[in-house]
């Protein structure tokens, strides 16, 4: 049996008009004939009962109805998962980022892996530190560019570090330290600050802030807790304190804006960007994009 045999008898079947069949096929009538003979002596036996006025299956012809429409939709879709693989894998990957990272070099790496493989759905999560590293572990996303948590700390997880992160000190335009090339983190004492709130999980990037404080022997009065970095920004051009934000954040900021970005000395490499991942996870689309598109600087 030939798939033109089997669709012709499909197309007659459904019908049950010789003439009806051809047209709907674009084929003749005599095209169509010699294909049910065919098919006919193949099978060895009378598929359809037929004469100048009627068309009816036979009881062989009823069975081989459900059959011959299987094996004709099998056979599509077998020739669409051979083109798909022709132009690379097919499947989704969800990947997680930590909020403020768009701005960085993540957008270049999604590109490459979309343009080797554009048969993969991908699909996003922008959060902070504890929703993406929860989201992780509950397999919500197949893996996480995030803030390094507390080695000792990130369970099941495994990582590759991206990149390290200068600390910056974050005021507004009109802050005393905003046209120093530098300071001390000393230089900030007496200064409201803005902080990030812990995630769900009870960590966050305010993990990286208070350990940098506490560390300087600063415990400064803490003017709002933001929920993201962005709104931490934003506090600080309306002159709330200053906020202690990650460079991948901070490069961006436009030379006139309304908040400056002061490096703190000793700060230069603090916050640790990885990409992490649940081990147990089976996603081959993951293991192509740690090996082949993941950027480590």
């Amino acid at each position: 049996m030939t798939p033109k045999q089997l669709e012709y008898f499909v197309a007659v079947s459904e019908e049950l008009s010789f003439t009806r069949a051809a047209r709907r096929l674009f084929v003749s009538e005599a095209s169509i004939s010699t294909q049910i003979r065919n098919l006919e002596r193949e099978v060895g036996c009378s598929l359809l009962d037929r004469d100048n006025h009627h068309v009816a299956l036979t009881p062989a012809g009823t069975s081989l109805l459900a059959d011959a429409r299987a094996l004709l939709a099998h056979s599509k879709e077998a020739v669409e998962r051979a083109r798909a693989m022709d132009n690379g894998p097919v499947g989704e990957l969800r990947v997680g980022f930590i909020k403020g990272y768009e701005r960085s070099n993540l957008g270049d790496m999604l590109y490459g892996f979309h343009a080797h493989n554009p048969n993969v759905r991908l699909s996003f999560m922008r959060d902070n530190v504890a929703e993406l590293y929860d989201a992780l572990k509950a397999e919500k996303i197949d893996v996480a560019i995030n803030l390094l948590y507390h080695e000792d700390k990130m369970g099941p997880l495994q990582w590759a570090r991206l990149r390290d992160y200068p600390l910056y000190a974050v005021v507004p335009a009109n802050h005393p330290l905003a046209q120093k090339a530098s300071i001390r983190m000393e230089e900030l004492d007496g200064y409201s600050l803005v902080d990030i709130h812990r995630g769900g999980g009870g960590y966050g990037e305010n993990e990286v802030v208070s350990a940098t404080l506490a560390s300087a022997g600063l415990n400064p009065r803490v003017s709002y807790v933001s929920e993201d970095v962005e709104t931490s920004v934003l506090c600080v051009a309306a002159g709330l304190g200053y906020a202690l934000l990650p460079g991948y954040l901070t490069e961006r900021f436009p030379p006139r804006g309304k908040v400056v970005a002061v490096p703190i000395e000793g700060r230069e490499r603090d916050m640790h960007v990885v990409a992490a991942w649940l081990p147990t996870r089976k996603n081959e689309l993951l293991d192509v994009f740690l090996d082949e598109f993941l950027t480590v600087d």
